[in-house]
């Protein structure tokens, strides 16, 4: 009985729309014997003023393609332009890019492309090979995902002159819910224990390397409102002559962030609201970093510093601010992430309720990220 009521108490209960995204990330750095290796150096195409390295990007994407259609991988992407891909479901097909990232929008229910981007005029730091997770049952399927993109490329690896050592391969797959579902129609729940990528692979038989960078973390997605701009007192006018202006607004958020986390034990994450993306690495040694369209943020779950960031740009009212809720291996209990999950639905409840939202019109996107990464070997995947 008790036994019963321990893995209850592990699992958390989300609504029955929540949508699952798996893509897989291989990057290699573009030296100059890969060039070579192509006989298409910079010295051998200055005839093609402009874009020197068309044809080479052209020909490595041509047989990028070949072999995922061999494997029978069908949605595909290859970049060579230094950009940050991000994969976010969508029912439309889209991809657009900024100075720094590379939207992906699609619904791996239906949507398949092999597209490539690059600038033929400029040599890319490296080559990332971006893999879509498709079909009905993303979760139930990432292990063999997983490891018919692992088997894929050590093949092609060698068949470009690269060793598969040099090759970064990094999992991402995240789990995505409107906090307020059930108040917007929403029927049903699903009960989840999120356990650990590892140990989901090795139910179904693919062991992983010794070797590899384990993380997971929440970012939730909080709307500015009008009522949040009244309860801090803003000036709805947004009168940008007065010093600061916003000053308030996310003092106040960040205030109410930080006791929501206090009153649930969540100790290691950050409140954002400078209009920055942030990307989370397993690091407790990297520097939280402003980068333009970006903030580093860094975590280690074994030894976490248990801090509460907070950044914010009080000239500028953001569309929304985001919550992040960085896991620690104290975190995980029954193997999973249950329990962490249910403490960030209720804290999230309880700012909400600071907030005065109301579940019927207003809305938090609440997005479970879990990665893995690993440098390839010839028996990374059994």
């Amino acid at each position: 009985m008790n036994h019963r009521h321990r893995n209850l108490a592990n699992k958390v209960y989300l609504p029955n729309n929540a949508r699952y995204n798996q893509y897989l990330l291989a990057e290699f750095k573009i030296t100059d014997q890969l060039l070579e290796q192509f006989a298409l150096n910079s010295a051998s195409n200055s005839a093609d003023t402009g874009k020197p390295y068309q044809a080479f990007y052209q020909a490595l994407s041509e047989r990028f393609f070949q072999a995922c259609e061999s494997a029978q991988i069908e949605n595909v992407h290859f970049i060579a332009n230094d950009k940050l891909p991000r994969v976010r479901f969508s029912e439309e097909l889209r991809c657009w890019e900024t100075e720094q990232q590379l939207m992906v929008f699609y619904n791996p229910a239906y949507h398949e492309s092999y597209k490539s981007h690059f600038d033929g005029g400029k040599w890319a730091k490296k080559v990332s090979l971006l893999f879509l997770a498709s079909g009905d049952d993303i979760r139930t399927n990432a292990a063999d995902f997983h490891k018919k993109v692992s088997k894929m490329l050590v093949p092609f690896m060698a068949e470009l002159g690269v060793s598969v050592g040099d090759v970064r391969l990094r999992d991402h797959q995240h789990l995505t819910y409107g906090l307020f579902a059930r108040s917007k129609g929403v029927e049903g729940t699903h009960a989840h224990t999120l356990r650990l990528i590892k140990n989901r692979y090795q139910a179904s038989d693919v062991n992983l390397p010794e070797q590899n960078d384990t993380m997971s973390y929440v970012v939730a997605s909080l709307p500015i409102t009008r009522r949040m701009l009244n309860l801090a007192s803003i000036n709805k006018n947004m009168d940008r002559t007065s010093e600061k202006p916003f000053l308030p607004l996310y003092e106040f958020l960040n205030e109410a962030f930080v006791a929501a986390a206090g009153a649930h034990k969540l100790q290691n994450g950050a409140f954002i609201a400078n209009g920055a993306t942030p990307i989370i690495r397993n690091s407790g040694t990297t520097p939280e970093k402003l980068d333009n369209e970006l903030i580093k943020l860094g975590y280690d779950p074994l030894q976490p510093r248990n801090e509460l960031g907070a950044h914010w740009d009080e000239d500028e009212l953001v569309d929304y601010a985001q919550l992040v809720f960085s896991a620690t291996a104290k975190n995980v209990e029954a193997k999973g992430h249950g329990k962490f999950m249910e403490s960030v639905d209720k804290c999230l409840r309880q700012m909400a309720k600071t907030l005065n939202l109301n579940p019927e019109r207003d809305e938090i996107t609440v997005r479970f990220h879990q990665h893995l990464a690993y440098h390839v070997g010839e028996s990374s995947v059994g």
